[in-house]
């Protein structure tokens, strides 16, 4: 379904490198899986919906940042550090306790496991 929404909407490179990374996908995960555990903040994430913040901020710096800003203050609030890489295939890097961590370590964390 995702692919016939976005069938239009391929970047190209250019358009790629302007997009912050962290790895978008990465990125994108994390706010959507704050947004299903109904974290305040998170509810303007939309694929299917333009006016979508997840949209805007493809093109809005100061948009995205905000939302980096909203995923770091989550995991910080569980004494996890997430490092927005700003590149689009790296991943973030998770640490807690002073130790890396995997993005999935960081939500088991969050939930308490």
């Amino acid at each position: 379904m995702a692919k016939e929404i976005l069938k239009d909407e391929i970047l190209n490179d250019e358009e790629l490198d302007n997009v912050a990374g962290g790895s978008w996908v990465e990125f994108t995960a994390d706010m959507l899986d704050a947004q299903k555990r109904g974290i305040p903040g998170f509810e303007n994430l939309n694929l299917t919906d333009p006016n979508s913040d997840l949209i805007k901020m493809i093109t809005d710096d100061k948009l995205r940042h905000q939302y980096v800003d909203k995923v770091g203050a989550v995991f910080a609030s569980h004494g996890i550090t997430m490092e927005y890489n700003g590149k689009f295939f790296e991943s973030n890097v998770y640490t807690y306790q002073g130790k890396q961590i995997t993005r999935e370590q960081a939500w088991n964390i969050v939930d308490g496991k």
